[in-house]
């Protein structure tokens, strides 16, 4: 038998681990009694070569993974594909279909079925059934798979309830599977399945089942096998990391045992920091850990209406707490769109933020993901939401469309002068000065085509300097520094008051000349009673000064 896995990511630094996890479940007479074939690309990757790959094998079942950002990819292939051979049978699975699956198979009769949550426990009978009876789809009697009825007079869907893992502890870890990808930069684990969270907007809220956890003695186990695969860095799935105090406090100290050989990417939820995981916090090894820190909005009533457990205050004291540590970065992230939070309020909480000063600060609109509360109560709440992917919310009662265009605006810009550590600090500083300028940059750049350009380095440094020249003329200077310390061009009109020295000139004695070093050119600018001076040295740095120094006068 011939199946085949088509694998789309959203780039080639990801690889999925949905096969690797189902495949790592068959026993050793599925496998070889099954021959198997992974197809594997990004969205970009050329439709026709994934095709002709496809084609290639000849499959007689082909299976994929569907997310938003390559569900009308793999349908668009797929589509494709059936077009050519109409025998092939297409299953897929994943967050895609844990809603209502009638329109997808109505909408697309070429899908044989689509599967419906965690698929670990199915897949090795699923399997053994296709193999036993290869010209009959009894398999589609069992739990999760959703189909369209062709025997009925009136094509109907047959829906199923989600199906869970039974015991999430017991399944094959997906290392183990001979198509687990050991070549990409980063992996992803699973220590726990399940979510004590439920959010409104997010799949894990959708069917709650209890938080299954894998015992540390297991997950030391895997991390040796990862460390001695050469992987440098350990991408945690889990949901919340700190919702067990007790297990978070275990885990980091597990992770401890790493230090130097893998760093870990985690979620926590700042307003649910005790003091004892605060205290193990504290003690962790500079740059072990990679914090992703949910903040979604600074509203309580926001968060309430969407069932968020914590509040500001308390999310407020501990993100303060963890970037009080100074041993990792800190990520947060905010959603627009979400019911009762308005662009004003966004905006406010932005800048707020900003004040407060994490490594990275994330925007993004509301995604009405299949099978969500939101989305099911979409018009209850006055949600209007795009119905192809990414499903972003175009709409609400407390933000218009004009608003939410504006906020995809704002993340741009977060994402150009703040993410970047070029800029963070002299755009978060006159951000924190200037309670309008980040209102005032996005109420100008939005009737711009901002959104659908591209920029080098270069050309976005430069839209800060023209805005600043027209708007804030008082931070111009601070522009002009962060250009000429970020190497960019010193022939361009931010570097104008920038004068050449060289060593005959006796008016102006040069604090940091060195005869010794004849490849030196030297620069500097008057200003406010201070002389700034910039050494460049090719040699050194191509483009950046080697020395800058302030000389007060």
């Amino acid at each position: 038998m011939r199946f085949l896995w088509l694998d789309i990511n959203a780039s080639y630094s990801h690889s999925s681990l949905a096969f690797p996890a189902l495949e790592a479940q068959l026993p050793r007479d599925i496998r070889a009694a099954s021959r198997w074939k992974t197809v594997s690309g990004t969205t970009k990757s050329p439709r026709q070569q994934v095709i002709a790959q496809i084609l290639d094998y000849a499959p007689q079942y082909i299976f994929a993974t569907g997310w938003l950002f390559n569900i009308e990819y793999i349908l668009s292939v797929l589509s494709r594909v059936h077009a050519i051979d109409n025998t092939v049978k297409i299953v897929l699975g994943g967050p895609e279909f844990l809603g209502d699956n009638a329109g997808v198979l109505s909408a697309h009769p070429f899908i044989t079925a689509v599967f419906k949550g965690d698929g670990e426990d199915i897949f090795p009978e699923f399997i053994q059934e296709i193999i036993s009876n290869p010209h009959s789809l009894s398999w589609r009697s069992l739990p999760g798979f959703e189909y369209l009825d062709e025997t009925s007079p009136v094509k109907k869907v047959i829906s199923k309830a989600p199906v869970h893992a039974r015991d999430f502890t017991a399944l094959v870890p997906p290392e183990t599977s001979r198509f687990f990808n050991w070549e990409k930069a980063f992996v992803q684990l699973e220590t726990s399945r399940g979510c004590f969270n439920r959010c409104k907007f997010c799949v894990s809220g959708i069917d709650p089942s209890p938080v299954q956890n894998i015992p540390a003695n297991v997950i030391r186990e895997r991390l040796n096998r990862i460390r001695e695969k050469g992987i440098r860095e350990v991408r945690i799935l889990d949901r919340t990391f700190n919702a067990n105090p007790k297990r978070a406090i275990e885990l980091l100290r597990l992770f401890e045992e790493f230090y130097g050989s893998i760093r870990f990417h985690l979620e926590i939820h700042p307003a649910l920091l005790n003091d004892a995981v605060k205290k193990q916090l504290a003690v962790v090894p500079q740059q072990l850990l990679h914090v992703e820190a949910g903040i979604q909005s600074l509203d309580d009533r926001v968060l309430q209406s969407s069932s968020r457990i914590g509040n500001n205050r308390e999310a407020l004291e501990g993100l303060n707490y963890l970037l009080s540590l100074k041993k990792f970065e800190v990520h947060t992230d905010f959603i627009a769109g979400l019911p009762g939070y308005s662009f004003k309020q966004l905006l406010n909480d932005i800048n707020r933020m900003i004040g407060i000063s994490p490594d990275e600060i994330q925007l993004e609109l509301l995604k009405l993901l299949p099978g969500t509360h939101f989305r099911e109560k979409a018009a209850g709440y006055g949600i209007r939401f795009s119905p192809f992917p990414p499903y972003e919310v175009l709409e609400t009662p407390d933000i218009s469309f004009e608003e939410l265009t504006t906020c995809q605006v704002l993340s741009k810009i977060i994402e150009f002068w703040y993410n970047d550590p070029a800029w963070r600090s002299i755009f978060g500083n006159i951000v924190k000065h200037e309670p309008r300028f980040l209102e005032d940059l996005t109420g100008m750049l939005s009737k711009t085509e901002f959104l659908q350009l591209t920029y080098s380095f270069e050309s976005k440094s430069m839209i800060l300097y023209t805005f600043c020249k027209e708007r804030y003329p008082q931070h111009l200077f601070d522009i002009t520094l962060g250009w000429l310390l970020n190497g960019l061009s010193i022939k361009k009109e931010p570097a104008n008051e920038l004068r050449h020295w060289n060593c005959k000139e006796k008016a102006i004695t040069n604090p940091v000349f060195n005869p010794q070093n004849t490849q030196n050119n030297y620069y500097y600018i008057n200003r406010d009673h201070t002389r700034y001076w910039f050494v460049y040295n090719k040699q050194a740095d191509r483009n950046k000064p080697v020395v800058f120094f302030e000389e007060k006068g």
